[in-house]
């Protein structure tokens, strides 16, 4: 999560990247496996990918280009949904605070 280290995902995008990769939000760069590496940027290219097809991202005021909003919100997994169910086993999302940004995850699904 620090953007530092990788820029350009965004937040929203890299919670739901790391969602799936199954990768704690806090978990030190050098303390990841190149496999895991691996399968984050799959991820990431899946997540943005994803997206990108659904019009981006809806939270607050956003609109594309041509006044629609964007519905890739609707497939967060986390990102904004601290004490809800995780969507894939059921422990309640938490929230933390990395480099003044809120992360949200599943302590469960990512480790």
């Amino acid at each position: 999560m620090d953007g530092n280290v990788v820029l350009g995902v965004g937040n929203i995008y890299a919670n739901a990247a790391l969602h799936l990769a199954g990768i704690h939000p806090a978990r030190e760069a050098g303390r990841v496996s190149r496999a895991r590496y691996d399968v984050l940027a799959g991820t990431v290219k899946q997540v943005l990918s994803n997206a990108i097809e659904r019009g981006g991202t809806t939270l607050r005021d956003f609109l594309s280009a041509d006044g629609e909003p964007g519905y890739f919100q609707l497939d967060l997994l986390a990102y904004e949904r601290k004490g809800e169910p995780c969507r894939k086993c059921g422990t309640r999302i938490k929230r933390l605070v990395i480099g003044q940004r809120s992360s949200y995850y599943c302590p469960r699904c990512q480790r």
